[in-house]
């Protein structure tokens, strides 16, 4: 018995059968290295490097919270440290705090210029609970032992000058995210900080405070 050569209609029949099963095929594999996927991004965990979090969703902590590692435009205390050693005679410090709801946290010494600390806290600029409004209040601590001039100033508004007697602080708040100086002039040391407040969250929940300063230290 002689089998008949397939016709050119039947030939194009067979080929375009078996495109359509290939494709479905590919299209079913895509569908399962996707799924899970948002706009076709796979997350990471928050423990991930930045390396590894590159051009991918970052999963939140087991706190709800997200690293701060991964906020663009956040300093790292190791980019901080890194600038304090490239400067002889710099000092640096950062912090990511929550704020407490319609309250705020104790002041903790995030730079020690010598003549005393540069303290921050987290302050609720809110009074509706669970609506949190975070604001960095900075304090300047003199334990020099005599007193020390000080200047200092949020963004661009005009300085404010004043002479700061020995045990006392001088308190002033970043509202929102700014930078701030301060200059202090003790004996024959003098201080430059320069810091940058970055408020996170406003009006949630969840709030917080991050803050990094670099202090330089002459005499």
């Amino acid at each position: 018995m002689r089998i008949k050569r397939p016709s050119p209609a039947m030939v194009v029949a067979l080929i375009a059968l078996v495109m359509s099963m290939t494709g479905g095929a590919i299209a079913a594999v895509n569908f399962a290295r996707n799924a899970g996927a948002v706009d076709g991004k796979s997350a990471v965990k928050a423990s991930s490097s930045n390396k590894k979090a590159r051009g991918k969703l970052v999963a939140m902590d087991t706190h709800g919270k997200l690293p701060f590692k991964f906020l663009s435009g956040a300093a790292s205390s190791k980019s901080v440290s890194a600038l304090a050693k490239a400067t002889p005679g710099a000092r640096n410090g950062a912090r990511l705090t929550a704020v407490p709801d319609n309250t705020s946290t104790t002041a903790d010494t995030l730079v020690d210029m010598g003549l005393g600390a540069l303290q921050v806290s987290c302050v609720d600029q809110s009074n509706q609970a669970s609506k949190e409004d975070a604001a960095t209040r900075v304090t300047i601590a003199n334990t020099s032992g005599a007193a020390i001039n000080i200047a200092r100033r949020v963004g661009v508004a005009a300085p404010e000058i004043a002479t700061l007697e020995n045990a006392t602080t001088d308190t002033f708040d970043v509202g929102g995210t700014n930078t701030f100086s301060v200059q202090v002039q003790g004996g024959e040391k003098t201080v430059l900080v320069e810091g940058t407040a970055r408020q996170i969250g406003q009006n949630t929940a969840d709030s917080a405070c991050a803050v990094w300063a670099t202090a330089i230290l002459a005499g």
